[in-house]
């Protein structure tokens, strides 16, 4: 393949939805309303030899569509994928003349019109559809391993990698990243509640003296920057922020949190701030679920 194949699929299949979204965008936004159907393949879904480049862009305009409707979900704009098996011009040369004919396009124009109808709440879907067949696609995943993440071997890995791909008993179908995040932090307090019981000596993970949900995530902030991760966020907000985090809404706070970005490599500290730039006031659930991306911000 010559650079030249991969550029011009991806500048008609990505940045042609790209363009024509971004035309529309903003009357939707000020309209409150939009519905907008993206053409991905089965290809994109499940790849297809020799086609590394076509496989990329449609599967990468389901990320597109999933990201627009995200955004556009408050504004009652509703934006879905679908993948279509039809046939065109372009399938003629090895498709059987009947064969193309049942697979018309025609026939896969009343679900896009379904789709772009006002009654239609679906949102951030993904179909394949052709010849009158239409399915829901999503994605699954297997119950995973949790491997201490300090001490974690490549061998170790080895040794549960059935396990690891084993969908046969606790399957998931997540819906967001947050999902993933979750087990993240579900991890990070297990590590903490080890390393409390192993003792000082051996405590490497961040004590959580509130009990807070809130608090393990703040902590998790604090390990990031403190491995020189934080000096592009420092050098792009450049700013003080202060959180008060309560346990129920309108009581005093539980747990107060300077996050600074403005100085070094950033920093979390357990405490109020002296001169914030801005100061939020949330409950404990409710900064939970904001990091965790249930509640919009």
């Amino acid at each position: 393949m010559k650079e030249i194949d991969w550029d011009l699929i991806m500048k008609v299949h990505l940045k042609g939805a790209y363009s024509v979204t971004r035309a529309a965008w903003n009357i939707m936004r000020e309209k409150k309303y939009g519905r907008i159907v993206n053409t991905g393949s089965s290809s994109g879904i499940y790849g297809s030899f020799g086609q590394t480049n076509y496989a990329a862009a449609k599967l990468g305009l389901y990320g597109f569509t999933q990201s627009l409707a995200k955004e556009g979900e408050k504004r009652n704009i509703r934006a879905n994928c679908i993948a279509p098996l039809a046939g065109t011009r372009m399938t003629e040369t090895v498709m059987p003349a009947e064969v193309t004919q049942a697979l018309s396009p025609a026939y896969v124009a009343p679900f896009v019109a379904f789709l772009c109808h006002e009654s239609n709440e679906d949102n951030g879907g993904l179909y394949e559809v052709g010849a009158g067949f239409i399915a829901k696609q999503r994605w699954n995943r297997s119950a995973g391993v949790q491997f201490p993440v300090k001490s974690l071997t490549p061998e170790m890995i080895a040794s549960k990698w059935a396990q690891v791909g084993d969908f046969s008993t606790g399957s998931t179908y997540p819906e967001s990243s947050a999902e993933m995040m979750e087990m993240v932090m579900s991890n990070m307090e297990a590590e903490r509640e080890a390393a409390e019981k192993a003792g000082p000596a051996e405590s490497a993970a961040p004590v959580n003296k509130s009990g807070l949900g809130s608090e393990s995530i703040f902590n998790l902030m604090g390990m990031y920057l403190s491995k020189g991760e934080g000096a592009s966020a420092v050098k792009t907000c450049k700013a003080i922020y202060g959180f008060n985090i309560l346990l129920k809404k309108g009581g005093k706070p539980a747990l107060q949190v300077t996050i600074d970005l403005k100085n070094g490599n950033g920093s979390v500290t357990l405490a109020a701030p002296k001169d914030p730039n801005a100061t939020f006031t949330m409950t404990d659930s409710d900064f939970k679920d904001l990091c965790m991306g249930k509640l919009k911000p």
